[in-house]
């Protein structure tokens, strides 16, 4: 009787542990060791996750950024769907507009505009225009230009949103911007921003479809810079922010003053850092150099944003020119090797993938693109899963180690 009474008296965190299926796995994978190491560095971040998921009131940010790997967001999206589910779906989060610079965009969303449009993007050598939070811009001189912008709900999650952040040039040379949805009618109230780049905007009901107007209403007007746009609704729980770009290195970033400036409004919980792969295609690979440039990116977004961890994570095996890349291990060496000096958290995807030659087994489980550098859809989604695993595998040992 003395013990049943112990037992009720007793904390008993184990209840608050989360189960997480990876819905199919291939057998070459290592799920052992599929694990955020040294978690206890994102230790504030797990305790966010679990207040949200039992008080549900909390705005959890959390900021990803990478190259083509997050471009199309089928990583992110797997991952931002499956925290969503557990902890509360807030909004789709920041969203660029690709498609109008002509590359390629998320299938959730979509930018369009029928107006000419000079893009710019951080990879660019010469860049002729400031790079925003997205890692990029897009740059016009016609008056009344319109962007158009909608989300659509996937896997039983709605994106519709009621609060729209416009990140944008705002000087004596910017036009004037107002918002406007043709479908739902819905009313828009400007909020006062104090942020030299962005305009916030509430809408009277949650939408999925609006219009920004551009306007000339003084002499000195004469373009328009656009970065992009973060969707939130009214609740509480995960913001998942994609930054991805194709081609992008450690230092294309850190280039973009405008980039890592605009990453504190956005009051990131957790940046997750998700490059390597394009420094991997150097003939000559120089390790002390790629650690230098890992040290200056992270050590700006940990000055923008001193209260944020920073996960690393290094990239999957794959090919280059048909050939098993070499230097994907030298990569991932140098990112956990930097992620240890510094005590970061580091999530080993090389490993957790099957290490060095496993990309042979990825492209047998058609897993792998054509050009054996990207991942299929589904390879993606894998990858996806996999992080959600780790994610929840922390989690896990933190409230049970509370």
């Amino acid at each position: 009787m003395l013990w049943a009474l112990l037992l009720i008296s007793l904390p008993f965190f184990a209840q608050d542990t989360l189960g997480f299926n990876i819905p199919k796995i291939y057998g070459f994978e290592n799920l052992q060791g599929d694990s955020i190491t040294n978690a206890k560095y994102i230790g504030d971040f797990l305790e966010k996750l679990q207040i949200q998921k039992n008080n549900n009131n909390k705005k959890i940010n959390i900021l990803h950024i990478g190259d083509s790997h997050l471009q199309a967001d089928y990583l992110t999206h797997t991952t931002r769907v499956n925290l969503q589910k557990i902890f509360g779906n807030a909004g789709r989060g920041f969203i660029s507009p690709l498609k109008i610079s002509k590359s390629n965009e998320p299938f959730n969303y979509q930018s369009s505009s029928t107006n000419s449009w000079k893009s710019t993007r951080c990879v660019s050598n010469k860049q002729t225009q400031p790079i925003g939070l997205g890692g990029m811009s897009i740059k016009t001189h016609e008056q009344n230009a319109i962007i158009q912008i909608k989300t659509y709900n996937t896997d039983s999650l709605d994106f519709s949103f009621s609060r729209i952040k416009l990140y944008h040039a705002k000087n004596d040379s910017s036009f004037s911007v107002q918002i406007s949805d043709s479908i739902s009618k819905s009313k828009f109230i400007l909020e006062k921003s104090k942020l030299p780049y962005a305009t916030f905007f509430n809408a009277s009901e949650n939408i999925s479809h609006f219009t920004v107007h551009l306007q000339k209403t003084d002499s000195s007007q004469t373009n328009f810079i656009f970065y992009g746009v973060e969707l939130e609704n009214e609740n509480n729980g995960i913001l998942y922010h994609c930054i991805g770009i194709n081609g992008a290195r450690y230092k294309d970033y850190s280039k973009s003053e405008e980039f890592c400036l605009q990453t504190a409004s956005l009051n990131p919980d957790i940046i997750i850092i998700t490059l390597g792969t394009n420094e991997s295609f150097q003939k000559k690979y120089n390790s002390e150099q790629f650690y230098k440039e890992i040290d200056t990116l992270v050590k700006k977004l940990k000055n923008i944003n001193p209260s944020s961890p920073i996960l690393l994570t290094t990239p999957a095996n794959s090919f280059y020119y048909q050939q098993i890349n070499y230097n994907i291990p030298l990569i991932s060496q140098t990112i956990v090797k930097y992620a240890i000096d510094n005590n970061l958290a580091y999530w080993d995807l090389f490993s957790i993938t099957g290490g060095q030659n496993s990309a042979n087994l990825w492209k047998k489980a058609n897993l792998l693109s054509r050009d054996g550098i990207h991942y299929s859809k589904d390879g993606y989604i894998h990858q996806g899963n996999l992080l959600t695993k780790a994610f929840i595998n922390a989690y896990n040992k933190y409230v049970s180690n509370r």
